[in-house]
């Protein structure tokens, strides 16, 4: 199986530039945050970021119990709407 890298590019707010993180930090298993800095020497410009998940879009089969995720909204709407025509 080959591994796929996925680089995700952040822009520095003020020059556009692509930021690079620095260093990150998991804080939960659904909340990391990061110090990202511009690539660009001129600019200079540091910050921090968070990343969190907030929804599920397709359930793990090895689901963590300590881990509660709700479904996005299409999909409980969808589940809303099997349930009723399955009442019916």
């Amino acid at each position: 199986m080959s591994v796929v890298h996925n680089r995700h590019r952040i822009p520095c707010p003020h020059c556009g530039e692509t930021a690079r993180i620095r260093k990150s930090q998991g804080l939960t298993p659904i909340y990391r945050e990061a110090l990202i800095e511009c690539r660009n020497d001129a600019c200079g410009w540091r910050g921090k970021v968070s990343i969190e998940i907030t929804h599920t879009i397709a359930p793990s089969d090895r689901p963590n119990p300590a881990v509660t995720l709700p479904l996005v909204p299409r999909l409980l709407k969808l589940a809303g709407s099997r349930k009723a025509k399955a009442n019916a």
